[in-house]
């Protein structure tokens, strides 16, 4: 099959890092891949052999206008982005895929906006039933419940050859006995970076602290505490410091199925997150918390901090979890719901 894959960037989320890992999955399997975006900017590899070309018209509006006014020369045309599996079918039909990562209402926050974007499902979905694919259940079992869809799953996974405990002497060195809280900042309100900041001044602990950061520049963002602010990681380096931190506080609004909770699962690093995350079980694999409850999130750090039994005991549940749900899997499960889409 030829498969294009079009999207405005590919850059270094998670959604991101599926796309290059299905795409190259999907190339070295023999079939002819194309990623056709106006911005490549990531630390994910490609295969060589897929393709990468560049949108006939540059910015946000070339991308959806390329998506309306193209016809793509491919078997199946893939958008993770529900506005351009619409604009995609404009002019291919029933080649098009949706790819649901997340739930695209959930971007926004004003209510003509999200009204807006639920339109946009409801032409795609439910008049012009485009078919989709989902990364998970929950995602699966709300786009076929409130739009009529027909969905597929395939949820994503995590690659344990690459994210696997190694923890780094020389950052265990670096803390002189203080524990680590780890956290991603990432200007996103979906991922919570300002509730992981409230929980962050709500904690009571005596225990000496630092924050560590990981994701966007967050210098200055919390007062008082000893900050390590490490920036865009590439997976190796990742991998060395969310093995030597003593916790990943994870406090996101809304998702589809993360990678990040998972990495540090494999590496072994006990979480603290919320029901967002659909793989996340209270007291088995994690502590989980309701969305925007700060102070609960405190109170369930500092129970991790002060008791490495139940840290380890997270731990190891964690890594048993990630061991089952593995990249490898999640891109075979994709390629087949490709296929079986594209038979049908």
């Amino acid at each position: 099959m030829r498969i294009v894959f079009l999207r405005h960037s590919l850059l270094n989320r998670g959604g991101d890092k599926m796309i290059a890992t299905h795409a190259s999955f999907l190339a070295a399997q023999g079939h002819d891949v194309v990623i056709r975006t106006n911005l490549l900017k990531t630390v994910f590899s490609l295969d060589p052999r897929v393709r990468v070309e560049p949108l006939p018209f540059p910015g946000k509006l070339g991308t959806l206008v390329t998506a309306a006014l193209s016809r793509q020369c491919a078997d199946v045309v893939v958008a993770d982005i529900v506005v351009l599996a619409l604009l995609l079918s404009i002019r291919n039909r029933k080649r098009v895929l949706y790819f649901a990562q997340d739930y695209d209402e959930s971007y926004y926050r004003f209510t003509l906006q999200r009204l807006f974007i639920r339109l946009l499902y409801g032409a795609a979905l439910s008049f012009l039933r485009v078919r989709s694919i989902a990364v998970s259940k929950r995602l699966a079992q709300l786009l076929s419940q409130r739009f009529g869809a027909k969905v597929g799953l395939s949820e994503n996974g995590v690659d344990t050859t690459i994210f696997y405990p190694e923890p780094d002497p020389d950052l265990i060195a670096s803390k002189q006995g203080r524990q680590a809280l780890l956290l991603l900042s990432r200007s996103d309100a979906r991922k919570g970076f300002d509730i992981a900041q409230r929980t962050v001044a709500a904690l009571k602990t005596g225990l000496p602290l630092e924050i560590w950061t990981v994701g966007e520049n967050a210098t200055g963002g919390f007062p008082g505490f000893l900050h390590r602010d490490f920036g865009y990681l590439d997976e190796s380096a990742l991998r060395r410091v969310f093995s030597s931190a003593d916790l990943f506080l994870y406090p996101s609004r809304h998702e589809g199925f993360p990678l990040m909770v998972l990495e540090a699962f494999a590496c072994g690093c006990p979480v603290v997150t919320t029901d967002a995350v659909p793989y996340a079980e209270h007291d088995e694999n994690s502590l989980v918390c309701r969305i925007e409850d700060a102070h609960g999130a405190a109170e369930m750090v500092e129970i991790l901090l002060a008791d490495v039994t139940i840290r380890r005991r997270l731990a190891e549940n964690g890594k048993a979890l990630a061991s089952r749900q593995t990249l490898h899997q999640a891109s075979v499960t994709f390629a087949d719901q490709l296929g079986a889409w594209y038979a049908n």
